[in-house]
C-alpha cells in the first residue's frame, strides 16, 4: 500500500533561518515557499529526489503550529507516504483510521490523515499525486 516517504515534515520558529541553513550549508533550493493563511502557517519544501522535507512555521501566535511547538519544541512535526489511491487504502485500513481527504495547499498532492490510533505515536499522512 506505501510505496514511499512522499514528506517529512518539521516544525520551526523561523524559515528563514532554516533556508539560509539549507541553501548554504547542504546547497539545497527552496522548491516552494506559501502562506497557509487558515492554519496561521508558511510552509517551504526542499525537493530530495523523489521526497521534500517539509518545514513549517507559524505566522501567528494563535497558530496551532505555534501551539504544538510550544509544547513539544521545534523539530519533527509528521512524515507523510505517498500510495496510489487514498481511496483504496481508506478500503484496506480499518474503518475510521483515515480522516476526510483534502487538497494540500503545499503541493500538487491531496492528503488523508491516519487517526491517531493507526498513527505509529506521531502525526501520520498518506498523500496521492494529483
Amino acid at each position: 500500500m506505501f510505496k514511499q516517504v512522499q514528506h517529512i515534515a518539521f516544525a520551526v520558529r523561523e524559515l528563514d533561518k532554516i533556508i539560509n541553513l539549507m541553501e548554504k550549508t547542504y546547497g539545497l533550493k527552496v522548491y516552494r515557499r506559501i502562506e497557509i493563511k487558515d492554519r496561521q502557517m508558511e510552509a517551504v519544501l526542499f525537493k530530495m529526489g523523489d521526497a521534500f522535507l517539509e518545514y513549517l512555521a507559524p505566522t501567528s501566535e494563535g497558530s496551532p503550529l505555534n501551539s504544538f511547538i510550544s509544547k513539544n519544541g521545534e523539530g519533527f512535526h509528521h512524515i507523510a507516504l505517498l500510495v496510489d489511491s487514498i481511496q483504496q487504502a481508506r478500503e484496506v485500513l480499518p474503518q475510521g483510521a483515515l480522516s476526510e481527504s483534502r487538497k494540500s495547499n503545499v503541493g500538487d498532492w491531496t492528503i488523508a490523515d491516519l487517526n491517531n490510533a493507526y498513527g505509529f505515536g506521531f502525526i501520520n499522512q498518506i498523500i496521492e499525486k494529483d
